[in-house]
């Protein structure tokens, strides 16, 4: 059976992008003030008005498409397509004029993700998929590591104070003990690093949501790879986030349950 031809919504989510750019690139690298929403994640007013910027233009051409953005909550579909996105993932490293920070674009029908963009202004990256028509890092077509033990693995992860807040420290530790080397580097970039056979595993702590891996979840499924919970459940709001080159998903989650029946 041939694919949907997702050409024109492709194009469109580059255009959604460039739109984004637009706005985030005319501050950044300035310090911006920052301020917590109520979930305690940080939120800039760049990332405010980049959404309302995307929704609107979201609204504009296809009215009944439904929305699901970071920022500015839901709206529900008058059909089956809804556009799931994250303006600026890794808020805290843009407002420090740190460049790895992403805008994430997915486009779902029913509860399918279909195609994912990943963009990156500040270093002129931009990577996408389509279901069934690979991962790609602007020309080049991306493909997960073929390492297939850990203790060959180069293994990302999301920052220790998270980690030690959660009481969670001690999986993060035997992964590591085991891992070849390691590295505190997550949201976005860890998957997207995954994807194009960079790293090897990203551990994520935080709780994540359909806009932190609808987009870059299906990049990395495209390049070979997969995403789970940490406990090899699938993704879900909420919840922790285990990314792999598949080679390794089992065994990343043998080490990470034995962590936890020998802390239990």
């Amino acid at each position: 059976m041939s694919q949907p031809d997702h050409t024109e919504d492709l194009a469109f989510a580059f255009e959604l992008a460039d739109i984004s750019a637009r706005i985030t690139m005319e501050r950044f690298g300035d310090r911006l003030p920052v301020r917590v929403k109520d979930d305690a994640t940080p939120v800039t007013e760049l990332d405010v008005a980049a959404e309302r910027a995307i929704r609107a233009e979201v609204a504009r051409r296809f009215p009944e498409d439904g929305f699901v953005g970071e920022e500015e909550g839901d709206h529900l579909a008058a059909n089956d397509r809804t556009w799931v996105v994250d303006p600026v993932d890794g808020t805290k490293l843009f407002a420090e004029g740190i460049p790895l920070w992403t805008t994430l674009i997915g486009l779902r029908i029913g509860a399918v993700t279909v195609l994912g963009v990943a963009d990156a202004p500040a270093l002129g990256d931009r990577y996408h998929a389509v279901r069934g028509g690979g991962a790609w890092r602007g020309t080049r077509r991306l493909a997960v590591s073929q390492v297939d033990r850990l203790s060959d693995a180069f293994v990302l992860h999301s920052s220790l104070e998270e980690w030690i807040a959660g009481r969670r420290d001690d999986l993060l530790r035997r992964v590591s003990r085991t891992a070849r080397r390691t590295r505190g580097l997550s949201d976005a970039w860890g998957q997207l690093l995954v994807a194009q056979g960079s790293a090897d595993v990203l551990l994520e702590h935080e709780p994540c949501f359909a806009w932190d891996w609808a987009a870059t979840g299906l990049i990395v499924e495209e390049a070979g790879g997969c995403l789970t919970t940490l406990d090899g459940a699938d993704p879900s709001d909420g919840r922790d986030l285990l990314v792999s080159n598949r080679r390794l998903h089992a065994e990343a989650l043998r080490a990470l349950a034995s962590s936890v029946r020998a802390t239990g």
